[in-house]
C-alpha cells in the first residue's frame, strides 16, 4: 500500500530543503509521535519544487515535533532496552 507523503520545501542555512512529515512507525520507541525527516536539500526553491511537486512551500524553517523531555514508558525496559544499544534520551532527540 502506498501512502501519499506530506512533504514541504523550507528554507535552512542558505538552502531550500525538502522534509517529509510522517508519524513514527509502531517499531519505533516514538511510535505515534510526530516526525520530520530531511529529504533533500536544493539551491533554489524553484529546483525544489521541480524535484518534489507536492511539496508544500514555506517562508522560512518550520520547527520540528516537540518531544517530551521524559522517554516514553517502556524506553528503558528491563531486558536490556536501549542502553544496551547506546541510546539515551535527551533533549535534542527528534
Amino acid at each position: 500500500m502506498t501512502h501519499k507523503r506530506d512533504l514541504s520545501i523550507e528554507p535552512k542555512n542558505g538552502k531550500w530543503n525538502v522534509y517529509e512529515w510522517s508519524i513514527h512507525p509502531t517499531s519505533s520507541v516514538l511510535a505515534g509521535l510526530d516526525r520530520k525527516v530531511w529529504q533533500d536539500d536544493f539551491d533554489t526553491p524553484q529546483e525544489a519544487a521541480r524535484a518534489f511537486p507536492d511539496a508544500v512551500l514555506y517562508q522560512s524553517f518550520v520547527e520540528p515535533p516537540q518531544l517530551s523531555s521524559q522517554p516514553p514508558s517502556g524506553y528503558y525496559g528491563g531486558d536490556g532496552g536501549f542502553y544496551d544499544a547506546g541510546e539515551y534520551w535527551s533533549e535534542d532527540d527528534y
